[in-house]
């Protein structure tokens, strides 16, 4: 882990991780460990694109958490915002593969206007909450290239929102709102009580924008956001998988 933008991954990750480790032990231990060379080259191939080092040093530190345990609502490992799950290797490559069968450029952006929705091919989803939605990694060449943006596309938002300049820069805000209690974007970090008696991190909302400016700092072409975690109802898989669409 040699490159420059890998390395400011690093301390981003190791203080959001410290935090949680505190704040939640068993969030901490759903870790799974670092993914090795090969399942990383194999992403690689799969993409077609070599992805962006800070996904890349996230994956050699953790491949992702471990799978949902079925019926469980609030599973160890949903520590994101939203109730985001970080995905594995594995499960990358198939929502990456899932994303452009369902938005192919040439139906979604047929007069090349570069809506997001039209370059499905460069997205690299690194997270799934339990709704449908997904918080993904652009890596379309050019100035958004490591852009974090966060999508509900089970309730219908293609358009997604900005959430960071880089997965560092994520990990690095949301380190500090675990510090300070300061919002990240518009979430505040609480606390859930399991069923099992553990304490889990959480993140309540703490205000509702305005319609018109529902998310800030959207993806070029729209705003939008997912909403409540399950305010659908829809069924889950492993990592949040909504079941349709299995």
């Amino acid at each position: 882990m040699t490159d420059t933008g890998a390395l400011a991954l690093v301390p981003a990750w190791r203080g959001f991780s410290a935090r949680l480790a505190a704040r939640s032990p068993a969030d901490h231990a759903a870790l799974r460990p670092a993914a090795d060379a090969g399942r990383i080259a194999g992403l690689e191939d799969g993409l077609g694109f070599a992805l962006h080092p800070r996904v890349r040093a996230r994956l050699e530190l953790h491949d992702g958490v471990a799978p949902r345990p079925a019926g469980d609502t609030f599973p160890a490992g949903s520590f994101l915002p939203l109730a985001h799950r970080l995905l594995p290797a594995e499960h990358i490559l198939a929502r990456h593969r899932r994303y452009v069968e369902l938005f192919p450029a040439d139906i979604r952006d047929p007069g090349g206007r570069g809506t997001p929705a039209g370059h499905a091919r460069w997205w690299v989803p690194i997270a799934l909450p339990l709704d449908g939605g997904v918080l993904l990694v652009d890596h379309l060449p050019g100035p958004t290239c490591g852009h974090v943006y966060e999508m509900g596309i089970g309730s219908g938002d293609i358009e997604g929102s900005l959430w960071a300049t880089s997965p560092a820069d994520m990990f690095a805000a949301l380190t500090d709102s675990l510090t300070t209690g300061r919002p990240f974007r518009h979430f505040v970090p609480d606390t859930h009580r399991h069923i099992s008696g553990e304490h889990r991190l959480d993140w309540r909302v703490a205000r509702q924008p305005a319609p018109e400016a529902k998310r800030s700092g959207a993806m070029p072409g729209g705003g939008g956001g997912s909403g409540a975690v399950a305010a659908e109802g829809r069924t889950t898989g492993e990592y949040g998988v909504p079941g349709p669409e299995r």
